[in-house]
């Protein structure tokens, strides 16, 4: 199998300053072991900005013995002190620098070594895998609306113009702790996964990213597709999305 993966990042048509941040590690000749992260800032002023940018950095720090492809590196476990690092080394900056107070960020992992695949994320920034015919949610959002969807009070729909919809409840640096989920994904060649930031997800139907990898045979094309979709939709917030596909090995003749 091989990996097809490719990201980008958009002001959108509302906002002045990204408070996205993404990064793409590994994947050399389009092969595990390899890491995207998806992060997206808040906090006053440039604050968003600076917590996003260093969550990938933390954490792209912390991931990068799985660069090594050593089978037996306990994936979970380093997505889960990668996260808590991000997290302590944010919270200790915001509380030394006024300007920075309350910073914070979610963050969206994925992960592939040794034929393993997980994912793992804190706040609202999503992964969903699109297989076939169907597209899921891999990650379950840490916000206000989710609590309310899964109560039963509100519906998937009506989380989506609800005025409390960018309220998180979990984010990487807000807080002295944090607590990350970690799904396990057996992957499959057609495969696709989607990662995003909040101004892509808040802007298009997920049919209608389901729509796109259909459509398209390449994750750069996809990835510009959605984030125009986004934009033509009002682009209110930052636009980031990560597109990995995961195609057959050509044949060698």
């Amino acid at each position: 199998m091989k990996f097809d993966v490719y990201g980008i990042t958009d002001t959108g048509c509302v906002r002045e300053l990204n408070e996205d941040s993404y990064v793409i590690k590994g994947f050399t000749n389009g092969k595990e072991p390899g890491f995207c992260v998806v992060a997206d800032g808040m906090g006053g002023h440039n604050a968003g900005e600076v917590a996003s940018r260093l969550a990938v950095d933390f954490i792209t720090e912390s991931l990068s013995d799985i660069l090594i492809g050593d089978g037996s590196a306990d994936i979970p476990k380093r997505i889960n002190d990668a996260l808590n690092n991000a997290n302590e080394s944010i919270y200790k900056m915001s509380c030394e620098d006024s300007s920075r107070s309350g910073m914070g960020t979610t963050a969206v992992i994925c992960a592939f070594s040794g034929g393993e695949g997980y994912i793992a994320n804190i706040g609202d920034s999503r992964a969903y895998a699109c297989r076939l015919n169907e597209i899921y949610q891999i990650t379950v959002d840490h916000s206000v609306v989710e609590e309310m969807v899964a109560s039963g009070s509100i519906t998937k729909e009506e989380a989506r113009m609800h005025p409390q919809k960018n309220i998180i409840t979990r984010a990487v640096g807000s807080e002295i702790t944090t607590k990350a989920d970690i799904f396990e994904y057996e992957y499959k060649p057609g495969d696709s996964i989607i990662m995003c930031s909040d101004g892509l997800s808040g802007m298009i139907d997920d049919n209608v990213i389901l729509k796109t990898v259909q459509e398209y045979d390449n994750s750069k094309t996809i990835a510009e597709k959605l984030c125009g979709f986004a934009k033509e939709n009002g682009g209110l917030d930052n636009i980031t999305v990560i597109v990995i596909r995961i195609v057959e090995e050509e044949n060698i003749i």
